[in-house]
């Protein structure tokens, strides 16, 4: 019997002290919830302001508006080609509906400069230049495919070859995408030479383990190309995952309609990104005025897809892009993108759950305020409720 009741004595008391610590744990849980409510604002916070700084080519309207005069707006535009053959072949021209051509860009940029002459009134020149690129405003646009490179020389025992991402450009590319200088610098906006390129710094240390290599030459397609400069691209994980870290090179947009072209194929290539920064005297407005001169855009069933880079990481832009879940990625379904754009996109994927970490620390730091709250005044009257009672034994004895 002894044996039996102290076996019984001791769940007793483990039980007395197992059920004091649960309630100690319940009386502090108010604690444990603002502790992690501060951890996941701040967790949130930080990754939000840390990640939107991965595409810094996003922030180029807010060099153009740094005298204040005048904000710029940059909205981006992407068409659909078609492939013959996968990624060695260039993107061509489908139709009116989903693609954009040479010819579709030279009425878009008559559309968009009459507006640009009314919200530059001292201009004292309007309409476009004499050679058909923006007065007082910038655009390009680009597209592009892969292409084997050959480098050989006396140097070398054997010729060299790199399979190697090509973008083809035209306009003021540089303002929209700004790169590192490995060596000498990009493609001129007026194009002097059809045959020069720019190579990034995979490619060249691929090819040459040096990136002081302005000057060389490349083959592809039976050209030679000229060595003009050496860029470096992004290295942080969220450009890697895309493919920032491929062999690329960027070379006129005209050469790559002179290489895939001929009068027995007379297709014309897809621009697959169209980029214009535009001055924007109502916010938002410059969106709504790309739309409106695109050719045979639908709002209801938009064929194209138009977003503005200015302010895409704002709380409403990510919250947009990603509601109702599945429903944009579902849009964007046989676009191919450039992968400034993939990086993007998955910037704005990570923002959310960054948005979705916020919300949540701020409805359990609410939860956590109002049970300290509460738990406070429990202790409060506490004190008093005893009180009341001890004076009630003390009439009643």
């Amino acid at each position: 019997m002894a044996f039996t009741d102290s076996i019984k004595n001791y769940f007793k008391e483990t039980g007395s002290i197992s059920r004091r610590r649960f309630k100690k744990f319940v009386l502090a849980a108010p604690f444990w919830i603002l502790i992690i409510s501060i951890g996941l604002i701040a967790a949130g916070l930080i990754r939000y302001n840390t990640i939107r700084n991965y595409t810094y080519d996003r922030k180029t309207a807010g060099i153009w508006a740094q005298d204040g005069t005048l904000d710029f707006r940059h909205v981006s535009v992407f068409s659909r080609g078609a492939r013959e053959s996968g990624s060695f072949s260039p993107s061509i021209y489908v139709d009116t509906n989903i693609s954009l051509g040479r010819t579709d860009i030279l009425d878009i940029r008559k559309s968009l400069q009459d507006i640009a002459d009314s919200a530059l009134p001292g201009n004292k020149k309007t309409g476009l230049n004499e050679d058909g690129t923006p007065r007082g405003w910038e655009d390009c646009f680009s597209t592009f495919m892969d292409m084997t490179f050959t480098y050989s020389s006396d140097e070398v025992m054997q010729p060299v070859t790199v399979d190697t991402e090509v973008v083809a450009v035209e306009g003021n590319y540089r303002a929209f995408h700004p790169f590192t200088y490995m060596s000498g610098g990009f493609l001129p906006e007026t194009c002097v030479d059809t045959d020069q390129i720019v190579i990034n710094d995979v490619l060249a240390w691929k090819l040459f383990s040096s990136y002081d290599v302005t000057g060389k030459v490349l083959e592809a397609y039976g050209r030679r190309f000229t060595i003009i400069g050496v860029v470096a691209e992004r290295t942080d994980s969220l450009n890697r995952s895309v493919g920032s870290m491929k062999p690329r090179a960027y070379i006129y947009f005209r050469t790559l309609e002179s290489i895939m072209l001929s009068p027995d194929k007379p297709e014309m290539l897809n621009i697959t990104t169209y980029e214009a920064m535009l001055p924007e005297l109502v916010k938002g407005v410059a969106r709504a005025d790309i739309i409106n001169a695109l050719p045979n855009y639908n709002a209801a069933d938009p064929k194209l897809y138009v977003v503005s880079n200015t302010d895409r990481y704002s709380v409403l832009s990510v919250w947009d892009f990603m509601m109702p879940l599945g429903e944009t990625q579902t849009m964007l379904d046989g676009y191919e993108f450039p992968y400034w754009e993939r990086a993007a996109q998955l910037v704005t994927m990570h923002l959310y759950v960054d948005i979705i970490l916020v919300s949540l620390g701020g409805a359990l730091l609410l939860i956590g305020v109002v049970t300290s709250v509460l738990r406070w005044k429990k202790i409060e009257i506490e004190p008093v409720k005893e009180e009341v009672e001890e004076a009630s034994d003390t009439v009643s004895s």
